[in-house]
């Protein structure tokens, strides 16, 4: 019984679909904990000092203008 000839475009390809799954999946492990790591890392002094530093309460608070004062409430005045 002759043995069957698999494509060598079937090898490469398999090859190419094996090593981009466990590339991702390589760089998912390896590099998502780093990120995640150093943005809390960087958050969490700049939260420790004031974390209402720069919260502000009312818009307007700054504007010199008003673009609300003027407007026409009812139509039919």
């Amino acid at each position: 019984m002759p043995q069957e000839q698999k494509s060598p475009l079937l090898l490469v390809a398999s090859t190419a679909v094996v090593g981009l799954i466990i590339g991702a999946a390589g760089g998912y492990y390896l590099g998502y904990d780093r990120g995640w790591e150093s943005a809390v890392a960087e958050a969490t002094p700049q939260e420790a000092v004031n974390p209402y530093a720069e919260v502000q309460t009312n818009p307007l608070e700054n504007v010199k203008t008003n673009p609300y004062s003027d407007v026409k409430v009812n139509p039919f005045d």
